[in-house]
């Protein structure tokens, strides 16, 4: 039944693609990397799950499950860039672990916490405790903070998480020392390093006219006040990588930018920021469809970004961005 749905999708979101934005995607390709043989990690990024205790949430959750656990060549990690529930609270995060218990998508998960993940009824604290027992439950990994380091294949990924439960995120004083010294470390090896944070740089990918208000002050839609700090940490290193959701824009490339000012992945030098379509709702403008996120193919000279319908197993060919490494 599964299968039958997602080849319906994939011919439905082919055709909704001529309407949202004049491009087609490739349903055939396999789910595979470009260069199997050379490829050192691939994983996949989502964000903006939004889950609530509803059917149609983790069935469109669980479609993309099942796409990556069946995928052609197995994923060395799946990234969900933060709100990961719509309100935080303990029915939404087990609504979440329910349809990870049904699947196998991936070798690692790295969950980051979003805004949306503090907003619980009763307080941070239990947000704070909701988030690091879920995330033992989904994961497998046991943190002690809304913040942590991975290692996969060889190589760091550094979640930042919110110390607060406002709209933009809070990064103690404490937290930037620890990622300051984190990103020192990962920077030894000369590899690619991958910061998660649901919010993006302050006045970045089209920010703040891309956040929706009216009148937007220029922190907005960002990190807030502790921003300049993370991007001046961030730019101190070599072959960075950001991965944020947050926004709710789709994907959006050279075109995107030149009506909207906004474009999914950016880069300063050998700092590279990218930021996802929202995976449960329409998106705002560029590829607006759901259901949608990134594919990271490393190698040892570059990385290779390509933008993917999970939901319904397409290949978005026309967003493919190939990054050289320094």
């Amino acid at each position: 039944m599964v299968f039958i749905i997602k080849k319906l999708l994939s011919l439905i979101t082919s055709l909704l693609m001529l309407v949202s934005w004049p491009v087609f995607g490739n349903f055939k390709s396999e789910s595979v990397p470009l260069n199997p043989d050379d490829c050192r990690l691939n994983f996949a990024a989502i964000s903006d799950v939004h889950m609530k205790d509803e059917f149609i949430r983790r069935f469109m959750l669980e479609l993309g499950l099942d796409g990556m656990q069946n995928s052609d060549s197995r994923l060395d990690a799946l990234v969900l860039s933060g709100d990961l529930t719509d309100h935080g609270e303990y029915d939404e995060w087990s609504s979440l672990a329910k349809s990870f218990s049904k699947y196998d998508p991936a070798d690692e998960i790295i969950l980051a916490c979003g805004n949306h993940d503090t907003w619980t009824d009763e307080s941070f604290d239990k947000a704070k405790e909701y988030f690091i027992e879920f995330n033992s439950d989904i994961s497998g990994r046991e943190i002690s903070e809304m913040y942590y380091t991975a290692e996969i294949n060889g190589y760091t990924f550094i979640v930042l998480g919110s110390e607060t439960d406002r709209t933009a995120a809070y990064f103690s004083p404490e937290q930037l020392e620890w990622l300051d010294a984190e990103m020192a470390e990962a920077a030894k090896d000369g590899k690619p390093i991958f910061v998660i944070s649901h919010w993006p740089i302050n006045q970045s990918h089209g920010l703040p006219e891309t956040w929706g208000d009216k009148e937007p002050e220029p922190d907005d839609g960002g990190i807030g006040d502790e921003s300049d700090a993370v991007n001046e940490i961030l730019k101190k290193y070599e072959n960075v990588f950001m991965i944020s959701g947050h926004l709710h824009n789709g994907i959006g490339d050279a075109a995107t930018e030149s009506i909207w000012s906004y474009t999914s992945v950016e880069s300063e030098g050998s700092f590279h920021s990218i930021n996802l379509p929202a995976y449960m709702y329409f998106n705002a403008r560029g590829q607006v469809l759901n259901g949608n996120g990134f594919n990271f193919e490393v190698y040892d000279d570059e990385v290779i970004i390509r933008a993917r319908s999970y939901s319904s197993e397409i290949w978005y060919t026309p967003y493919e961005y190939v990054i050289p490494l320094v």
